[in-house]
């Protein structure tokens, strides 16, 4: 299934499992996050198998923006606030300004929280 969007540049149309590798591989770099997790919560999702990341991203369009549901691990004792802005601030840069699609709702969940032993 693929995403389409009317934008004023022109027509896009996005296969759904690039935008999720897309928003995954931009997630999971920024700095206290683990990795992606189903949305229901349980075990840190296989960051090479796409089937598996689309439990943790959700992706559709809406009124010519993409809204995104982002479920996340992250690590113990990190401040929650300051990681979901960075997040949001990546993922928004990179999708707006490299593919010219907007981003409407952008929510987080933070499913897991990771402590080191």
């Amino acid at each position: 299934m693929a995403i389409k969007i009317n934008t004023d540049r022109g027509d896009i149309k996005i296969a759904n499992n690039v935008l999720i590798k897309i928003i995954a591989n931009i997630a999971t770099s920024c700095y206290g996050v683990v990795g992606l997790t189903p949305a229901g919560g349980g075990k840190i999702l296989d960051a090479n198998n796409i089937s598996s990341l689309a439990k943790g991203v959700k992706v559709k369009a809406e009124q010519k923006k993409l809204v995104i549901d982002l479920y996340i691990a992250t690590m113990y004792g990190m401040n929650m606030n300051t990681i979901s802005k960075s997040i949001r601030n990546s993922v928004k840069y990179q999708i707006e300004h490299f593919m010219g699609i907007e981003i409407g709702k952008f929510n987080i969940h933070v499913q897991t929280v990771q402590i080191d032993e």
